[in-house]
C-alpha cells in the first residue's frame, strides 16, 4: 500500500468561493511553494453576484493562472422544483449538498489515481472543520490553522497584493440611522444564512436580485424564518435601528475591521471559504 502511494501522482487543489480567506489561501499558498502546480475550482452555482466574477478575474490575474469553473448538473430553479418548490434551509441545505460537495466530489472522482491535497481556507482564528470528502485519496489541509494565520493576515495578504476585498464588502452609509453595512459572505445572492440588515443590503444595492430571490417564496415558507421578504421591505427602518444598537462600532472603523464581527458565524463551508 505503501509502495503504491508512493507511486500516486499528485494533485493539489484549492477551491475557490468569491470570498476573502479562499483568495488570500490560494495567494499564500502560491507564494509559499512557488514551484507547486495548484489546480484553482469554483463552482458556481449561477447564482453569485456580479462583483463575485469581478473578483475572480482580479484574483485569475494575480496569481497568473486560470480558475476552472464548474457548474452543479442541475440549477438552482431546477433542483427547486425537485424538492417540490421547498426553499434551502439551516436543516435542509439541499443547495449546499446538490450545487457544491456533490460536483466537488464529481470532479474530484476524475482523478482517481491521484493522490489529492484538499486545501481549506479556514483560518486559525475560526472554530470551524473543513469538509473531509469520503475518499481515500483525497488528504484535506487547513494552511491557515496549520501557520497560525487569522483575520489580520488574510488582510494583509489581500491587501498586499492589491487585489484588496470583494466590491460586496464595500458598506452602504445610511445617514438617518448613522450605520454602515454589507454583505459579509460570498456564495448565492439569497442565503438562509443572511442577517436581515444583508437582505436590506441587497433590496438596496440590487432590487432585481432581491425582486426575483421574493418570487421564490411560499406561503409558510421564506428565506428568513418567520418573515418573508414582502415583510421585511415593511420593516427596513426597524431592521436598521435594531442593527445599530447591535453594532455599537465606532464611526471610525475601517472596512477591513468591521467584517471582523461576522467571521464567528455558521454558514455553508463549502460556500463560504
Amino acid at each position: 500500500m505503501g509502495k503504491r502511494s508512493e507511486a500516486m501522482k499528485e494533485l493539489h487543489i484549492i477551491s475557490i468561493s468569491g470570498g476573502k480567506d479562499s483568495a488570500a489561501l490560494a495567494i499564500y499558498l502560491k507564494e509559499k511553494y512557488p514551484n507547486r502546480k495548484f489546480k484553482y475550482l469554483f463552482f458556481d452555482t449561477g447564482e453569485e453576484l456580479s462583483d463575485t466574477y469581478e473578483y475572480l478575474n482580479r484574483l485569475e490575474g494575480i496569481l497568473g493562472e486560470k480558475i476552472e469553473y464548474i457548474k452543479p448538473k442541475k440549477s438552482f430553479d431546477e433542483l427547486l422544483k425537485e424538492h417540490n418548490d421547498f426553499l434551502p434551509s439551516a436543516k435542509q441545505r439541499w443547495c449546499t449538498r446538490k450545487m457544491k460537495i456533490e460536483p466537488f466530489l464529481e470532479e474530484m472522482k476524475k482523478y482517481k489515481d491521484y493522490q489529492i491535497y484538499n486545501y481549506v481556507g479556514i483560518r486559525a482564528d475560526e472554530d470551524r472543520n473543513a469538509l473531509i470528502p469520503p475518499f481515500e485519496n483525497i488528504k484535506t489541509i487547513m494552511p491557515f490553522k496549520e501557520d497560525d494565520i487569522t483575520l489580520n493576515d488574510v488582510k494583509r495578504i489581500l491587501f498586499e497584493s492589491e487585489l484588496g476585498l470583494p466590491k460586496y464588502y464595500e458598506e452602504v452609509y445610511d445617514e438617518k440611522f448613522d450605520i454602515k453595512y454589507n454583505r459579509s459572505r460570498s456564495g448565492c445572492y439569497f442565503c438562509f444564512f443572511m442577517r436581515q440588515i444583508e437582505w436590506v443590503w441587497l433590496y438596496e444595492k440590487h432590487p432585481e436580485l432581491f425582486k426575483k430571490a421574493m418570487s421564490y417564496e411560499k406561503e409558510g415558507f421564506s428565506w428568513i424564518e418567520g418573515m418573508p421578504l414582502s415583510e421585511l421591505i415593511r420593516k427596513i427602518d426597524e431592521i436598521k435601528l435594531k442593527y445599530k444598537k447591535m453594532k455599537k462600532e465606532p464611526k471610525n472603523k475601517t472596512l477591513a475591521e468591521s467584517i471582523e464581527k461576522f467571521e464567528t458565524d455558521d454558514f455553508c463551508t463549502m460556500c463560504a471559504l
